[in-house]
């Protein structure tokens, strides 16, 4: 092909026909640009089709990585839940300072001494949001799901450490000083203790306004916490939505 076009151009030039020799010098010209525009669209879509297979399979790990997590923070929850109901039990037990009811406390203080924190494991996710395809990713909703997670997940690390200095720098310490942490401890964690030590006369707290706020500022931090991950739970359910909408 190059030969033959170099046969033409040689021809006009012998004809001397300066005309016919500028008008063919266009149209190989033309023919010069067009073949890289063709080559450059070709390019282009094999790029984003490359990208394309990326993203899906980013997007198919991800959900694979959600759905599997889902149950074990249904649980999670369900703990949370409870160790506010007990807390909240202890809060309307000393608001009686009825002396049988305070006794009750030994039943429902357990929560008091227990910090529950959840590590969201999500290595695939994570990868995804740490790296610039994020940026790339056309579809508004689907990208405001992955942003929106980013940003409870940041929100989710500072108050996992707010729960264990509240427990470690507040809560410990005073159950140490008043209470036998074996007799109030939750049930599941009975079998690993020694059952004994001193009796408590919990009538005693009849008043107690340290425990009376100690209880209020863990409720607190548990209905906090167990927002946190009622919203992540919400807003992994919501992405899966948006995964499946877009790559069904």
């Amino acid at each position: 092909m190059v030969t033959l076009f170099r046969r033409i151009r040689q021809k006009l030039i012998d004809s001397g026909s300066a005309t016919k020799f500028l008008l063919y010098a266009f149209g190989e010209i033309l023919l010069v640009v067009i073949g890289i525009l063709i080559a450059l669209q070709v390019n282009n879509w094999n790029e984003e089709r490359v990208l394309k297979n990326k993203l899906n399979g980013y997007y198919e790990q991800i959900h694979q990585e959600i759905s599997a997590s889902l149950p074990q923070l249904e649980r999670y929850i369900a703990a949370q839940q409870e160790l506010a109901d007990l807390n909240r039990r202890s809060l309307q037990l000393l608001n009686t300072s009825d002396p049988d009811s305070l006794q009750l406390l030994e039943s429902t203080l357990g929560a008091l001494g227990t910090a529950w924190i959840i590590t969201h494991s999500y290595p695939v996710l994570y990868e995804f949001l740490d790296s610039e395809l994020l940026t790339t990713v056309e579809d508004s909703p689907l990208k405001h799901s992955f942003q929106e997670l980013s940003w409870w997940f940041e929100r989710h690390r500072n108050i996992n450490e707010a729960v264990n200095n509240q427990y470690n720098q507040t809560i410990e310490p005073y159950m140490i000083r008043r209470f036998n942490y074996q007799s109030v401890a939750l049930d599941r964690y009975q079998d690993l203790l020694v059952e004994g030590g001193p009796q408590i006369d919990y009538t005693q707290f009849a008043g107690d306004l340290e425990l009376w706020n100690m209880l209020t500022l863990k409720l607190e931090m548990v209905g906090l916490y167990l927002n946190y991950q009622q919203s992540i739970q919400e807003k992994l359910i919501r992405l899966l939505d948006e995964i499946e909408r877009v790559t069904g």
